[in-house]
């Protein structure tokens, strides 16, 4: 089966009977407009949508009286920086895009796919940081763009 559109863009899809199989995909995997992938349920499926798509979390690839095929953003282990001044807060924004790693920034911080450099050069510089599980969601994908 070849999956070429973003039917019903984040909407829930309501069973009614059919069977929902997900799309399990990490952040990276997000963005791919071209793929072989494995639902939950073992179904082999291609990706081929236009580009410059981006998947998100809820997005229902294929709907029919039987099957519903939805996109299931992962979780991943990230690494989570809580700034506590204005400056140190610009300071790591600074360290985290001359490493060009993609970044979700938040009045709690800033969050980056794990990064044993980033954690080390937190740690040298004394700014509070965590690793933690959950859904990387960068700022290119709230609908930033250049």
């Amino acid at each position: 089966m070849i999956l070429d559109k973003v039917l019903h863009p984040s909407s829930p899809v309501s069973a009614g009977g059919r069977r929902i199989e997900y799309l399990v995909l990490a952040s990276g995997e997000l963005a791919k407009h071209r793929q072989r992938l494995k639902t939950d349920a073992g179904r082999e499926v291609g990706i081929s949508l236009p580009h410059g798509v981006t998947l998100r979390d809820g997005d229902v690839l294929h709907v029919d009286d039987a099957l519903a095929i939805v996109v299931r953003q992962a979780e991943e282990d990230l690494l989570r920086l809580h700034p506590r001044t204005p400056e140190e807060f610009g300071w790591v924004g600074y360290q985290v895009g001359n490493l060009h790693r993609a970044a979700m920034i938040d009045s709690h911080g800033i969050a980056v796919l794990y990064d044993k450099a980033i954690e080390a050069l937190a740690e040298r510089h004394q700014v509070p940081c965590e690793r933690v599980s959950g859904k990387f969601v960068p700022a290119q994908n709230q609908g930033h763009s250049h």
